[in-house]
């Protein structure tokens, strides 16, 4: 018996070449798919091995050498299970049964060629895919070498900070263009432009610090957020630099020592207090409003998931139509509830924001974040419990900042 093996890119092809060099009367005895190409390379592709035999009794016969035979026509079978020949002379007997076994035995994942696909999809599924992670890797990694050493400390910075990291992007994008090759090489002046840039992301209201643009002005929050520190502040800020004169209007008499406190700050300071226990006082008291004086107005401390918090400040604020309205919030909130408390409390018409406790904080990403996506602009900072100086006009630049510093007041 004669024996030998053919290799061939797909089955049919390796079919034809048994056929072509043994004949009709060949065997075949075994039939699998092998890589083929240098071992490194990691996307080789498989070829198709069958070892294939002649019976001695034919190889005595030199009529099989010299007797022409017709080209044999190769098919697909129609229940998709192999290759089936059609041909006048007797058809090739060969056993898939070693290929079965074969392929009950694999452990790996399915190949790409499998003997049951036409010719078509065999063609398809044997080019090399292409290897995308690494691509995308290597792309990253080529980028990244062109920052300078300055942007990529700036760049940690503002992700350990919190900041977008689509913003960051953005803003390493505009320094690589914008700055000079001595610039970029300078740490202090890379920083310097991108807090410029940081700040130019926000909002300030108009006017913030020189006057207000309401005679009646009230702030709302949730509890704990210090409206009414920040209350004091702006009183003294209205009675000195305004030249107005103030009247508290407490409307937080539900909370426990809430009178108390406001009248501790009314006595130190100088001021008159009305208490306001219903919507209907309140509507009272905006009657006697003078075109010099100045009316600032402490709701209560709301909690934004409660529904019916919310309807009983919408009432309150209703009897004040014309109003300047400050969403107070502390430095320390996450950014999450930030924005829960904006969704919920932004109804009401906010004209700016007051962000109170930024000395209490080394993280200010999530401030910024909040202050750069919300629809009220900045208005005031407020720090510490120094009534006289803990409250200023909102500066963008000082916000950026402290994004790069240890804290508010270093």
């Amino acid at each position: 018996m004669v024996t030998k093996t053919f290799r061939a890119d797909s089955t049919l092809q390796a079919l034809q070449l048994v056929q072509a060099e043994l004949g009709a009367a060949a065997i075949v005895i075994s039939m699998r798919e092998i890589p083929f190409g240098p071992s490194w390379n990691p996307w080789q592709k498989s070829t198709v091995e069958i070892v294939a035999a002649l019976p001695e009794s034919q190889t005595s016969q030199p009529a099989l050498q010299e007797r022409p035979s017709p080209v044999p026509i190769l098919r697909q079978s129609e229940n998709k299970s192999g290759v089936e020949f059609i041909e006048e002379r007797p058809e090739i007997e060969w056993d898939t049964e070693p290929e079965t076994k074969l392929a009950e035995m694999r452990t790996q994942p399915p190949p790409r060629l499998k003997l049951n696909l036409n010719t078509e999809t065999k063609s398809a599924l044997s080019a090399s895919p292409k290897p995308v992670p690494q691509k995308m890797a290597a792309r990253v990694v080529t980028e990244d070498k062109y920052i300078p050493q300055s942007l990529k400390k700036i760049q940690q910075q503002l992700i350990d900070q919190g900041v977008d990291e689509k913003l960051i992007a953005g803003l390493l994008s505009v320094a690589l263009e914008m700055l000079s090759p001595g610039a970029l090489a300078d740490p202090e002046t890379c920083r310097k432009s991108i807090i410029q840039l940081l700040g130019a992301e926000l909002r300030v209201q108009q006017g913030a610090g020189t006057y207000i643009s309401n005679n009646v002005v009230c702030l709302i929050g949730a509890s704990g957020s210090g409206k009414t520190s920040t209350l004091a502040k702006l009183a003294l800020f209205g009675s000195q630099k305004l030249h107005k004169t103030i009247t508290w209007v407490c409307a937080d008499t539900v909370r426990m020592g809430a009178i108390a406190e406001a009248r501790a700050y009314t006595d130190a300071l100088g001021f008159k207090l009305k208490l306001v226990y219903l919507p209907e006082d309140l509507r009272e008291v905006m009657l006697s409003v003078q075109p010099d004086d100045l009316f600032l107005v402490d709701t209560p401390g709301y909690n934004p998931c409660d529904e019916s918090q919310m309807v009983e400040l919408g009432a309150l604020l209703a009897e004040i139509p014309k109003r300047c309205t400050y969403l107070v919030f502390p430095a320390t909130t996450k950014e999450t509830d930030l924005f829960q408390l904006s969704a919920s409390l932004g109804i009401f018409n906010v004209n700016g924001l007051i962000i109170t406790k930024l000395d209490e904080t080394h993280g200010f990403g999530s401030v910024y974040n909040f202050a750069r996506k919300n629809q009220g602009p900045l208005s005031y900072f407020a720090t510490g419990r120094d009534a006289a100086h803990d409250l200023e006009a909102a500066d963008p630049a000082r916000l950026a900042s402290a994004l790069f510093g240890k804290g508010w007041n270093k």
